[in-house]
């Protein structure tokens, strides 16, 4: 019997240590994915809101060139 007890004495740091190894590495990754998913979404608005201030411009200018088509000025 106490060799039983021995090698799972021996054991146990092991397996306690492979233990928290895993969970740190399972830490890590979720916390690497919520870094990942805000930098993504952020990246999303920076395109839309890009792209919209482009269409804005866009539509001024139209406006611009609307209003100086019915003064006669162009």
């Amino acid at each position: 019997m106490k060799r039983r007890n021995q090698r799972n004495k021996r054991g146990s740091p092991l397996v306690e240590e492979g233990l928290l190894l895993g969970i740190s590495i399972v830490s890590l990754t979720v916390v690497l994915s919520i870094v990942v998913g805000l930098l993504s979404g952020v990246q999303n608005t920076f395109d839309l809101s890009f792209f919209n201030g482009q269409d804005f411009l866009d539509q001024l200018k139209q406006s611009l060139d609307q209003v100086l088509e019915f003064l006669r000025i162009v």
